[in-house]
């Protein structure tokens, strides 16, 4: 049974594709070629008779047998291979019987016809190679060659026809044989020279195939090992095999090009919505294309290929006119091209509107033979045409622009609405096209072009676009365009209705960024429905991923709940209390809670509830917002203990120093009135008068650690000391004349600039003690090698205020101290006088006044302190 593809093809047999003249004239080759295939098996079978005949003479002693004519040759001294010649004569003659009758099955593809025919050849000359080669676009492709290596082939494939010249073809025009019996010594040709060499050939013979068209196909080529040329005999017979290679060729390209051309028209009928048609003048058919099916629902195969039965499907309104035109167009000479609109039955008795049309085929005396076409449903087109016009009537009223445009696009006529939306008056805009005045920087270009495209094609559209005002304010409009055509099918007018969007596009922006807010929030969002009958029961319509990874539950699970399910016996009713007395009166409320997980673990929540409402004010929906601060809580908890523990070890550590300082201080206080009371001068020399020095001068170090520790505490519990506006430079030239004896000593210079910041607003205690601090300093580890310089200046940044104390003395080695450089009791250099409290006094003084105190150094190049305030 024939396939329903076949029998959908065999419908299109006499139909012009896209390009119908070159399908015709394909048509014409085949049937050319069918013919004398034909004639020429004719002549086969004629021959076949005569050889049976021949046989039958000599099975009945007429002809001598084939030993009898060979004694009958030796003796009359003629060549025996004279009837071996005709044995091969008759051998290929038989072949290409077999050859034909094989390229008639149907299915057969050229490389097996071409190879069976020359596997044939090489039976019968043993010597011989054969090979078949087909020319396409200026390439050798080879075809079939049975005995030679798959390499041999490989080499050959794809070369170009400047690589084959003088060995295969001269050009691709040219039907010249060219005959190398020696390939070494004669060709030039390198591609040849390399096939001699690897395969070991010596001679080659090549034999155009020529179409009847003067078209060079390809080559019959054949290699031999022995180096000679053809005979006249072997020349004959390799003639006769390139003349079927031709006839084979030839007929199987053409078949191979018609059934691709088929293929192609046919799915080109499966992908376009026309009904494509080809009315056959001579017979009065029509063969129809399965969009005739999709479009009016008849079966193709049903309805019937009479003229009649498509005419009767024409409304008898329309029908006169139709034919009308047919006739006009098929009798005048100068006219190839028919196209009409009219209504058309389809299956279900509904009218379609439909625009028919059709190019005339002539044939080779200019008579019309067919004419192919396509039919088109336009009844959406033309419902939208009659909508259209009837909105045309309001549209001078309506509060959308309305735009009326010739049809090469410029302005006809705008409503008051599209003055009012964009400001241009009809008198400014008429006769130009709006992109020459509403488009601007930021009008998207892609849509300009689908608009061009879809206007171009005389099609309607619709589509958002930016566009700018007569005073250059940015518009969002929805343009709507419909050509109106007229009853010849032409754009008589189109149509455009532009409405302002601008506020739906910024909210529609708004809503984007909140929906990806919601959805890549890392808190939990519950959106939940307030229930008309119930305003204090809830039924959640959305819960965002942050939700589901939190809590463990599946929207499955959840999905038309009230969020209470999180709540749990530790859940505190006092809270829950005050949020639902907060939502009662739909008032924004929040709250931290204890909730419980699908698995039934705890987790603390800080819940914020948003109130929705409608525009009459109505309470719709509300937004819960969790975040688990779990963490948090556990880390407050803590907090506060450790804050309760530093709090009372700070309380208790301040305790036992105040009472030790107090408890020192007494017996420190007797035992410096008792070393006062001594008269050193009484006492006299030795060792009892050394012990009591020693021992003056260990209490008056301990009286004055004791001082120091003293005021430590004094710094560390007054944050709040006062401060007041101070000179700078008073306060520094203070600081120097209570040390400028030892300055004057030791011969050091002081230089000092306060311009930048002559005034603080500091402690004037503090400030003094830290200048005092570091003039002291600089002074005890002045170094020996050169005379100490000391500059002092001042600096405001970006708001902030700096003192700069720089010396060139013995500096610290910071690599090594710089991290206790600030601590208590830390000596870096060794001196009898260091006691490692003045740095640490001065760094706390500056912390308690909400500044710093920090220091740059060089071993043996000198330190720069930098107080900020």
């Amino acid at each position: 049974m024939m396939k329903q593809k076949e029998k959908d093809m065999l419908v299109f047999q006499n139909s012009e594709s896209p390009d119908g003249s070159q399908l015709l004239a394909l048509e014409e080759a085949l049937q050319q070629t069918q013919k004398k295939l034909e004639s020429l098996r004719l002549e086969l079978e004629s021959t076949q008779q005569e050889l049976a005949q021949a046989q039958a003479l000599i099975a009945a002693g007429v002809l001598p047998d084939q030993s009898a004519t060979a004694a009958a040759a030796a003796a009359a001294s003629l060549p025996v291979g004279r009837f071996t010649r005709y044995r091969r004569v008759i051998a290929l003659e038989q072949l290409g019987k077999r050859v034909l009758e094989k390229n008639a099955t149907p299915g057969t593809s050229l490389e097996d016809v071409v190879a069976f025919y020359l596997a044939g050849v090489e039976k019968i000359y043993p010597d011989m190679r054969c090979s078949a080669l087909q020319l396409q676009r200026e390439r050798l492709y080879p075809v079939a060659a049975p005995s030679l290596p798959s390499d041999f082939s490989r080499a050959l494939n794809g070369i170009l026809l400047e690589q084959a010249k003088e060995a295969f073809l001269k050009d691709a025009s040219s039907g010249e044989k060219v005959i190398i019996k020696h390939i070494v010594q004669e060709s030039k040709n390198e591609l040849l020279q390399e096939l001699a060499r690897s395969f070991d050939i010596n001679a080659c013979w090549s034999f155009p195939v020529v179409s009847t068209g003067q078209k060079v196909l390809g080559a019959f080529v054949v290699y031999l090992q022995e180096a000679k040329a053809p005979t006249s005999e072997e020349e004959t017979s390799l003639e006769s095999v390139r003349n079927l290679l031709q006839l084979i060729m030839e007929s199987k390209l053409a078949e191979k090009e018609l059934r691709e051309s088929n293929e192609r028209f046919y799915y080109a009928t499966l992908a376009t919505n026309d009904a494509i048609w080809d009315f056959d003048l001579h017979t009065g058919t029509i063969a129809w294309g399965l969009g005739f099916e999709k479009l009016f629902g008849f079966k193709v195969q049903e309805f019937g290929l009479e003229f009649d039965l498509w005419a009767h499907q024409v409304h008898p309104e329309d029908l006169d006119r139709v034919n009308a035109s047919l006739e006009e167009v098929i009798t005048h000479a100068n006219k190839d091209f028919w196209r009409e609109e009219y209504r058309f039955m389809k299956a279900n008795g509904e009218y379609a509107y439909v625009v028919d049309q059709g190019s005339l085929i002539r044939d080779d005396v200019g008579k019309p033979v067919r004419i192919v076409g396509a039919m088109q449903d336009i009844t959406a087109q033309k419902q939208a045409e009659e909508e259209l016009r009837k909105l045309s009537v309001v549209a001078r009223e309506t509060v959308n622009g309305v735009l009326i445009m010739h049809p090469d696009l410029t302005v006809h006529w705008v409503n008051p609405s599209f003055t009012r939306m964009l400001g241009y008056t009809l008198e400014e805009i008429a006769g130009k096209t709006l992109g020459s005045f509403l488009s601007g920087a930021e009008t998207d270009l892609g849509t300009l072009a689908y608009i061009d495209e879809r206007l171009s094609k005389v099609q309607s559209l619709e589509c958002d676009l930016l566009q700018y005002s007569k005073t250059h304010g940015k518009r969002w409009i929805k343009l709507q365009v419909q050509p109106l055509l007229d009853e010849h099918g032409q754009v008589e007018r189109v149509f455009a209705l532009l409405t302002d969007i601008t506020q739906q596009k910024a909210e529609e922006q708004q809503l984007r960024l909140l929906e990806s807010v919601i959805t890549n929030a890392q808190d939990a969002i519950i959106i939940s429905e307030v229930k008309p009958d119930d305003l204090h029961s809830l039924e959640s319509i959305y819960f965002n991923n942050a939700f589901f990874a939190m809590t463990g539950y599946t929207q499955e699970e959840v999905l038309g709940k009230d969020p209470s399910f999180l709540n749990g016996p530790d859940t505190d009713p006092q809270v829950m209390e005050e949020i639902i007395r907060q939502m009662q009166a739909g008032l924004a409320c929040e709250g931290e809670l204890e909730s419980y997980r699908k698995d039934g673990s705890r987790f603390w929540a800080q819940l914020l509830l948003i109130p929705m409402f409608n525009h009459k004010n109505q309470l719709t929906h509300w937004i819960s917002m969790l975040r688990d601060i779990t963490l948090r809580k556990s880390y407050a908890q803590e907090r506060e203990l450790l804050i309760s523990e530093l709090t009372q070890n700070n309380a208790d550590l301040k305790q036992f120093t105040f009472i030790t300082s107090h408890n020192l201080r007494a017996p420190l206080s007797n035992l410096t009135g008792i070393i006062n009371l001594l008269d050193l001068d009484a006492v006299p020399e030795g060792r009892n008068k050394l012990l009591i020095q020693k021992f003056k001068e260990s209490t008056v170090q301990l009286n004055t650690i004791i001082d120091d520790l003293l005021e430590i505490l004094v710094i560390r519990n007054k944050p709040l000391t006062q401060k007041e506006q101070i000179s700078l430079p008073e306060a520094f030239e203070r600081v120097r004349l209570s040390v400028d004896g030892l300055l004057t000593e030791i011969g050091a210079q002081v230089t000092a600039d306060f311009s930048q910041v002559p005034e603080v607003y500091y402690n004037g205690g503090y400030l003094y003690s830290i200048l005092l601090n570091l003039l002291s300093n600089a002074i005890k580890y002045q170094s020996p090698d050169r005379v100490l310089h000391i500059e002092v200046t001042t600096e405001a940044v970006d708001g902030h205020q700096f003192l700069h104390f720089k010396d060139n003395g013995l500096g610290i080695d910071l690599k090594r101290y710089g991290e206790r450089i600030f601590g208590l009791y830390q000596r870096f250099h060794q001196r009898k006088d260091s006691k490692g409290m003045g740095l640490y006094i001065a760094h706390s003084q500056a912390k308690a006044m909400g500044g710093n105190l920090t220091v740059a150094s060089e071993v043996d190049q000198g330190t720069t302190f930098t107080l900020q305030f």
